[in-house]
C-alpha cells in the first residue's frame, strides 16, 4: 500500500541529496536506512571509558 506524505522543500532537498550519496532508487529506500540506522546502538552509547573495569557492587551490611 502506497501512501504520500508531507515534508517541507527543505526536508525534500536533505533527501534528494541522501538519495543521491547513498546511490539508492528512491525516497523510500533513504528512509529505510535512516530507520535502521537509527534503531542500531550507536558505539558512542558504550561509554567513553571502554577499558574500564566491569563494576561490582560492594556488599555492606547496613544494620550492624
Amino acid at each position: 500500500m502506497a501512501t504520500t506524505i508531507q515534508v517541507h522543500e527543505d526536508v525534500l532537498r536533505e533527501l534528494d541529496m541522501l538519495k543521491k550519496e547513498m546511490g539508492t532508487r528512491s525516497y523510500e529506500e533513504v528512509i529505510r536506512i535512516l530507520l535502521k540506522n537509527a534503531k542500531k546502538l550507536q558505539r558512542t552509547h558504550f561509554g567513553t571509558l571502554p577499558k574500564l573495569k566491569t563494576f561490582r557492587r560492594e556488599e555492606i551490611d547496613r544494620f550492624d
